[in-house]
């Protein structure tokens, strides 16, 4: 029988080993890199200073009357040492060698004494024994390689010999590590503070995510949020000063009808969202409570949990749970039969004008045909012609035909302005502006179909940014806003519409992103016993918007 193979998989570093090793390998990089440049720095500098002191040693000796006489003596004898006066002063320098030549480059002194009496090795001494120049090298020598600094040895202003001083590479590298050895053991002391540093650091960062590994983090909040809004019922939390710290997305569709992000509830007050359900949120005083709210045409029992982890509270859970009787799910029930009804209807009767078509057609009555289709599209083209031509903003576009569309079906009269004129704004202004324009148009037609045995339906829509403004109207032939919500008309929850209609967040929803600008809202019943309601929004705040937006995106 065939054994099959063992593989052995590895186990992958955890987080704490990858990060300190990460970590340490990118410093210990980083620092000798830097001490690579340093201590290169340092070298050059001491070398420079090497040949400097040389020099200024090889001047003096030059200068010394002993040397001078002993040169003179040497250009006329052979055979003149004087090795231990140079040997003696050596000693009490850190120089490798002390030589001094004559005119034809012959030793006078030397440590080795067996090379006295030769020939000075290396080129470099030539240019100072013909020019007079004083210089230093970093050349091979009879030693080793070595600086050597050489002085020539003047009488009468001509050149008599020279005297040469060196240090071998060997004691330039002792005496640089023993000047600046403290710089290394600075180097090593840095890089064990660094090790130290990131493993407490890591520590506490171990405790704070109780032990688990951040890949594991991460996977648990994705979870975390994925549980949160496939939750049905509406979940906000807030913490222990009314702010909310989380909403699902049900919650964002309650509250705003989905047209307003998450990113506009997280840290925002409850009371700016629901003043009723902040009372509800309050009164519970840290213990767990219950109570009832109205939202739009529902209402919802709202039940709130304090958060509390050892013994600490970090604030409140709440959860809406939709309280319906089976007359309020009656009602529901009547109310999209009967919209399905308006659809077949609809749906019906195109079917019928297609039919009508088609005759004509079929009779060849061509002309009867062309004007029977000019009549049904000459609103559309206007309409189109109308977005054409002013609008350039194609979500605003879209959405005025959109609700010219459904204005028609309602029998409601629908106009826009010659004057519209909307350039194009960034994708989050656009759609806020859409949705501002949205539920006032929505408002306006219902209003005016409501209102149709009194007057004629009709709604009319202005829309300009020509000035430093962006200017939203829109009119309506309806019966206006009743006295006694008229104060309150922007509330949430409040509504002139029927029951069966109610919602009460249009112009909540509206209010609030007009907020977001800084603009205005107003309303008021004109001479022609019609409803205006105008948006105002600067075009500076608009920017401003669109900063902070972006900035928040990073």
């Amino acid at each position: 029988m065939a054994v099959l193979p063992r593989f052995h998989f590895r186990k992958p570093m955890n987080f704490k080993k990858h990060f300190i090793t990460s970590i340490l390998l990118a410093m210990a990089w980083i620092i000798t890199i830097m001490a690579i440049m340093v201590f290169q720095l340092l070298k050059s500098t001491h070398d420079e200073s090497l040949k400097q002191r040389g020099l200024e040693m090889a001047s003096i000796l030059a200068r010394d009357p002993v040397v001078i006489e002993a040169v003179e003596r040497a250009n006329q004898e052979p055979g003149v040492s004087i090795r231990s006066y140079i040997e003696n002063l050596r000693a009490e320098t850190d120089a490798s060698f002390i030589v001094v030549v004559n005119q034809d480059a012959i030793r006078l002194s030397h440590p080795a004494a067996n090379k006295i009496g030769k020939k000075f090795v290396g080129d470099d001494l030539q240019p100072v024994l013909k020019q007079g120049i004083k210089q230093s090298t970093y050349a091979v020598g009879s030693l080793g390689l070595a600086i050597r600094s050489f002085a020539p040895v003047v009488v009468d202003g001509k050149v008599v010999g020279a005297v040469c001083v060196g240090i071998l590479k060997g004691e330039v590298s002792h005496l640089f590590i023993e000047r600046h050895a403290h710089l290394l053991l600075l180097v090593l002391l840095v890089l064990v503070i660094t090790v130290v540093l990131i493993v407490v650091v890591l520590s506490k960062l171990k405790r704070t995510m109780q032990d688990l590994e951040p890949e594991l983090v991460v996977n648990r909040l994705m979870e975390h949020d994925r549980i949160f809004n496939a939750i049905r019922d509406p979940i906000i939390s807030i913490d222990n000063h009314f702010l909310i710290t989380a909403i699902n997305d049900i919650a964002t569709k309650i509250l705003a009808m989905g047209s307003m992000g998450k990113q506009d509830y997280l840290g925002q007050p409850l009371s700016r969202f629901s003043s009723a359900l902040d009372k509800i949120a309050r009164a519970g005083h840290g213990q767990a409570y219950s109570g009832s709210l109205r939202l739009g045409k529902l209402d919802y029992r709202v039940c709130i949990y304090p958060l509390q982890t050892a013994q600490e509270q970090h604030g409140y859970v709440i959860f809406f749970l939709a309280d319906m009787e089976l007359n309020d799910l009656r009602k529901e029930l009547i109310y999209y039969k009967n919209y399905a009804e308006l659809l077949r209807s609809k749906t019906h009767e195109y079917s019928n004008k297609l039919n009508v078509l088609s005759g004509m057609l079929q009779l060849k009555h061509y002309d009867d045909a062309i004007e029977f289709i000019d009549r049904e599209s000459k609103g559309h083209q206007h309409i189109i012609g109308n977005l054409v031509r002013s609008i350039q903003n194609s979500l605003v576009a879209s959405l005025l035909l959109a609700k010219y569309n459904k204005a028609t079906e309602m029998g409601v009269k629908y106009e826009l302005d010659d004057d519209n004129i909307l350039q194009d704004y960034s994708k989050l202004v656009s759609e806020k502006l859409a949705t501002i324009l949205g539920n006032l148009i929505d408002n306006a037609i219902l209003a005016a179909w409501n209102n149709r045995q009194n007057a004629a339906p009709a709604v009319h829509v202005y829309v300009s940014d020509r000035s430093q403004h962006v200017i939203l109207e829109v009119q309506d032939t309806g019966a206006g806003v009743a006295s006694e919500i008229a104060e309150h008309i922007l509330d949430f929850g409040v509504t002139s519409k029927e029951e069966q209609e109610q919602t009460g967040v249009g112009l909540y929803l509206v209010n609030e992103l007009v907020k977001q600008f800084r603009g205005s809202i107003d309303w008021e019943r004109t001479e022609d016993h019609a409803t205006l309601f105008s948006i105002y929004i600067d075009k500076s705040e608009i920017k401003r918007y669109e900063a902070e937006s972006h900035y928040h995106d990073y």
